[in-house]
């Protein structure tokens, strides 16, 4: 790989990420569900066709595999997959309050869907808390993940209104209310960050009350390395290429070798199956050449404008955001995760980074009992967020 196209490489790495280990679920072992016969995708946005119970090891809870209607990434109707978890008693007044779930990178093939998986509980962190401090959950599969189609790998718009779409569909299914709060780690912290941007636009009818992000991918442009050339560096590259072809109707073969185009696409049938982010089918990457990339996307058109496009810069007036970082995260730079919430800062969003000790893997599991106590603050309004907080850098 050149050193111009490893930047790129690396970015992917980044924002693809490993995910938390019970991404070794998400192969496809439940079969997809279908829904009803007729006309209900011209249903509302949020509108659920199908609902399947879903059996889960978690105490006191009630859970369905769901296909709701959404909004593409072109701004076309589509059907979305996901969970929705609730307590298992009756609701409260107003309903249960809501946590969307925003999962990190599974893959970009449908089979790749975390509701598809085995042991589903173990892809969303403190799943068991949330339900017994009376929340429920929505864990979209994001757009292609799960149902027929392309799955815009880090689209923020499609991320965004998949995720705004299930909690509609937790309402209508699952007793809840109209107020949430979003979490994500990786590419989900990417997705609840553009949740944040647009859930006033798109979801007026909801209240979003914050943000939390564990490690989300974030300024994109500055979080190239130059020398990295491995084999998931190439792998998250062919994942981030193959979507944004399809979705954007570009040729692959401008930034792609024609020789390493059946390399790609077999890597775009994989799934991660590991807390090492490995893929399914390993003969991909066998088939890729050392120098697979004709082209640094990072400089040339479009696809570098696909990058700035897809950059997170901003939330809602008045939602305060939560960012989790590891500092021992050689994917996400802390670096990069300080530089974004000091600019949401000098925005005056209400912005507040805590920093553990830990990888980019373990900051999804170490920081959620914070997050989930945060998550009750923003409910109760017990302690309401002001100002920012980034901590000193330890020297």
């Amino acid at each position: 790989m050149t050193r111009r196209a490893a930047p790129f490489a690396a970015l992917l790495v980044l924002i693809a990420a490993v995910a938390i280990p019970a991404m070794s679920t998400a192969q496809g072992s439940r079969a997809p569900i279908h829904p009803r016969e007729g006309s209900w995708i011209t249903n509302p946005p949020g509108s659920v066709a199908h609902a399947d119970p879903l059996e889960l090891p978690v105490p006191g809870a009630k859970a369905w595999r769901v296909l709701y209607r959404s909004s593409g990434a072109k701004g076309e109707q589509i059907e979305v997959s996901g969970v929705v978890v609730a307590p298992d008693r009756p609701p409260p007044p107003g309903g249960w309050p809501i946590v969307a779930w925003a999962h990190p990178t599974t893959g970009i093939a449908t089979k790749c869907a975390p509701s598809r998986g085995h042991h589903f509980e173990k892809t969303v962190p403190n799943l068991a808390e949330l339900v017994r401090r009376g929340y429920a959950v929505a864990a979209t599969d994001y757009e292609g993940l799960g149902t027929d189609g392309v799955h815009p790998y880090l689209v923020g718009s499609s991320a965004a209104q998949t995720i705004l779409d299930s909690v509609r569909a937790a309402r209508s299914l699952a007793g809840a209310g109209s107020k949430f709060v979003v979490w994500g780690h990786s590419q989900g912290g990417h997705a609840a960050l553009w949740t944040g941007e647009m859930a006033a636009s798109y979801a007026p009818d909801l209240t979003l009350l914050g943000v939390a992000a564990a490690a989300p991918a974030t300024e994109l442009a500055h979080l190239f390395e130059d020398d990295l050339d491995t084999k998931g560096g190439k792998a998250f590259t062919a994942l981030a290429l193959l979507s944004w072809s399809k979705v954007y109707d570009l040729d692959l073969s401008t930034v792609v070798e024609p020789k390493a185009l059946p390399g790609v696409r077999l890597i775009g049938d994989g799934c991660m199956t590991n807390a090492l982010g490995l893929l399914v089918d390993g003969l991909g990457l066998e088939l890729l050449p050392h120098k697979f990339l004709r082209a640094d996307p990072t400089r040339v058109s479009p696809w570098r404008e696909i990058i700035a496009r897809n950059t997170p810069s901003s939330v809602g007036d008045g939602v305060p955001v939560l960012v989790a970082q590891g500092t021992k995260d050689t994917i996400v730079l802390p670096a990069v995760t300080r530089d974004f919430v000091r600019r949401l800062c000098e925005q005056d969003t209400s912005a507040h980074l805590i920093e553990m000790e830990t990888d980019h893997l373990g900051i999804a599991t170490l920081s959620a009992d914070r997050i989930t106590d945060w998550i009750d603050a923003r409910f109760t309004q017990a302690e309401p967020q002001r100002g920012c907080v980034v901590p000193p850098v330890e020297r």
